[in-house]
């Protein structure tokens, strides 16, 4: 590179780092070793970033993704993205939950389709699906540093204001509370949905002739198909460019002194609302009749919910400070007494946060406070005002609204050092107190991260989390007993399953699972009853279907088997399981063993549990060799299965082959010492052998 050359991208990044003016004094400045503390500082973030979430990238589905991907047909092709944005029921494989949301299926075709050629098998990988949300999560950063420099910039030029914007940046990114967003891997409609806001906001910003085109909406456009939250741009692009083109302070602009001109910048911002009106009345006109928030409809209904949210921004405030109250699933009920003390002081924090916002707004230097403040409740409308959902926070909701918290915190901090310049400047013990203290709140985050990581590494940790934070959620003490029964631990399943009908006595999803546990432990009667009552509590939902089905396939009712398939099929054409067991079904007679649908099951989709299933029928019939053979098919595919150590070690019990019956137990309680079935089939051939 020539000399010239070099001075030119010397001379360009000296303005862009500096006051934006060419001059002398900021190349020396770029030259200086202010440069190379600036990109030693940027690396370092990023390496705690990467560190912070490195082990992420495996963390399993949860909750939501079970519909909305794994077993959502559509994304199976990738030919089927047209037809995504004409259809919602493509959304999610639950009627309930079909909203309109074509961006976010056609992101997760897209990482299932990577997956597949990646050589994968039929069913999608999270690995590939978190790879490309960390990626968009990095170019997120990169354009929040823009953001943030150029508002900061605007306000104080100052030698400094690179530093606060990166630090501004390191802080959000690392922040403990966006792991709930980026590792729940069906939120990436939060964080893609705000990557085109900041990515808008940017343009605007720094390309000035692209204004009078509209062409800083394009990335609105996208994000608005991911998720509705992008539409906000309107609100906060007026404020925007109210604080900080028409420098017009809050209260001027309602005190009559500027009022004409907000006006025009009003007008000059009404496509932006008109837009935002029109894609919101779109999404609703193409949201499935089926769609449901979960909560009530009336006027009521959204002043209750819109009064307990008050008390929910003040949680979010408290989180953003102190974020050690994350969980995947609150037991946050509506408050309906509207003297309640959370319903006062939530009103009294929203009003002393507005009332910083008007005073920050009477001087250029400290709008960014403002506009931050704004930022933070015009993010949080979507989810905290008249629009009710079942639940009344979610810390993934956050992942939008902290960037205003982020940039008026760093900011408020920014002027802080600044005014004190002199003092810092002169006293090295002062500055390296600061700059450690800044390392270290980001260290902090970085091991909130990995904590949170740990949380999210499978669903055994996630809903054991949420029960302990959550005690009053049903929901999260039902998913815990999965957890507890998919390892073989009945009488902890029961013990939470009873705890969450005791909270959630009309929950179908209960019932569902009590069946299910009611079958494991041979209570035939008892799982009929329930898989019946979870239908007559909500027959639009397969999930019922499916396992009520599936269970009289276990039990050889094949016609009654069929006759539920087809019912659940009519309410979710392209349901996975429902479509797969349909299949099996239709392959059987109506004489048909439960052996001969094991053989099927396994040998059209083979998999850990379809194997463990085959070994269990061979156990029941009497063919151990075979039985122990299926469940070595079980771990060429799991190699930890406890499951399959169990079978074998029970088929090599009825062998009276005790030797190899104790290495099999022995090898799968080193995987799971809690297996019940396990320990007594192990105990079995150790006292056995004993009396030889």
């Amino acid at each position: 590179m020539s000399n010239n050359a070099l001075e030119n991208l010397s001379n360009n990044f000296g303005k862009f780092m500096g006051s934006g003016k060419n001059t002398e004094s900021n190349k020396n400045y770029m030259f200086s070793g202010t440069k190379i503390v600036f990109l030693i500082s940027a690396f370092v973030v990023f390496v705690l970033l990467i560190y912070g979430y490195k082990d992420h990238f495996h963390n399993p589905f949860h909750f939501d993704d079970d519909h909305t991907i794994c077993s959502n047909q559509y994304i199976r092709d990738i030919k089927n993205i047209p037809l995504f944005f004409v259809d919602a029921t493509t959304t999610s494989s639950l009627p309930a939950n079909q909203a309109y949301r074509p961006g976010l299926t056609t992101l997760n075709a897209i990482d299932f389709w990577i997956g597949q050629k990646m050589g994968g098998k039929n069913n999608p990988d999270p690995y590939y699906f978190h790879l490309d949300i960390f990626f968009t999560y990095i170019i997120l950063g990169f354009l929040l540093f823009l953001m943030f420099n150029k508002i900061f910039s605007i306000s104080l030029q100052h030698r400094w204001t690179p530093f606060f914007a990166l630090f501004a940046t390191a802080f959000y990114m690392l922040h403990t509370a966006n792991v709930e967003t980026i590792t729940y891997i069906i939120s990436r409609s939060d964080s893609f949905s705000t990557l085109m806001i900041v990515l808008a906001m940017v343009i605007y910003m720094y390309k000035p002739m692209w204004r009078k085109f509209y062409l800083y909406m394009i990335p609105i456009l996208i994000g608005f198909f991911v998720k509705e939250p992008a539409i906000m741009i309107a609100p906060l692009l007026f404020v925007f460019i109210v604080l900080f083109e028409d420098k017009i302070s809050l209260g001027q602009l309602f005190n009559g002194e500027k009022t004409s001109q907000g006006i025009k910048t009003l007008l000059k911002t009404i496509p932006l609302f008109i837009l935002a009106f029109f894609l919101f009345a779109w999404s609703m006109h193409k949201t499935p009749p089926t769609w449901t928030s979960g909560a009530g409809t009336t006027l009521s209904d959204r002043l209750v919910y819109l009064q307990t949210e008050t008390f929910v921004a003040v949680h979010y405030f408290n989180n953003f400070f102190f974020p050690f109250n994350l969980s995947a699933d609150t037991d946050w009920g509506l408050i309906r007494n509207i003297f309640d003390d959370r319903i006062i002081v939530g009103i009294l924090f929203i009003m002393g946060l507005i009332a910083i916002a008007f005073i920050a707004s009477k001087q250029e230097k400290t709008k960014p406070i403002t506009f931050g403040i704004l930022w933070f409740f015009i993010a949080l409308v979507p989810t905290s005002t008249f629009f009710p959902f079942a639940e009344v926070l979610n810390d993934h909701r956050t992942f939008f609204p902290y960037i205003g918290l982020t940039m008026a915190t760093i900011w408020s901090l920014a002027l802080l050092i600044v005014k004190f310049e002199k003092k810092i400047v002169n006293n090295s013990l002062l500055s390296i107190a600061i700059v450690a203290s800044a390392w270290l709140v980001l260290c902090a985050h970085t091991i909130g991260i990995r904590t949170r990581v740990e949380v999210w590494s499978s669903g055994e940790t996630l809903w054991h989390d949420v029960a302990l934070k959550s005690p009053n959620n049903g929901r999260g003490l039902m998913n815990y007993g999965n957890a507890l029964m998919g390892k073989g631990d009945y009488p902890g399943a029961l013990d939470y399953y009873t705890r969450a009908k005791a909270l959630y006595p009309y929950y179908p999803y209960i019932y569902v699972n009590l069946g299910i546990l009611d079958a494991a432990t041979n209570k035939p009667v008892e799982a009929e009853d329930n898989f019946k009552y979870a239908l007559r509590l909500d027959g639009r939902n397969p999930e019922s279907y499916y396992y009520y089905a599936n269970w009289l396939r276990s039990q050889n009712r094949i016609d009654e088997a069929k006759n539920f398939a087809q019912q659940g099929l009519s309410v979710s054409p392209n349901h996975i399981s429902l479509n797969s067991l349909n299949n099996l079904l239709q392959q059987l007679p109506s004489g048909a063993t439960k052996l001969d649908a094991a053989i099927i099951k396994a040998k059209e989709e083979p998999s850990p549990e379809h194997y463990i299933d085959l070994s269990l029928e061979f156990c029941n019939v009497g063919k151990y060799e075979l039985a122990i053979k299926a469940a070595e098919d079980a771990l060429k595919l799991k190699p930890d299965y406890d499951l399959a150590y169990n079978n074998m070690c029970y088929a090599y019990d009825m062998l009276k082959q005790w030797d190899k019956a104790i290495e099999a137990g022995n090898k799968g309680m080193k995987i799971n010492p809690n297996n019940e079935l396990l320990k007594g089939n192990l105990n079995w051939a150790m006292s056995e052998r004993s009396k030889k």
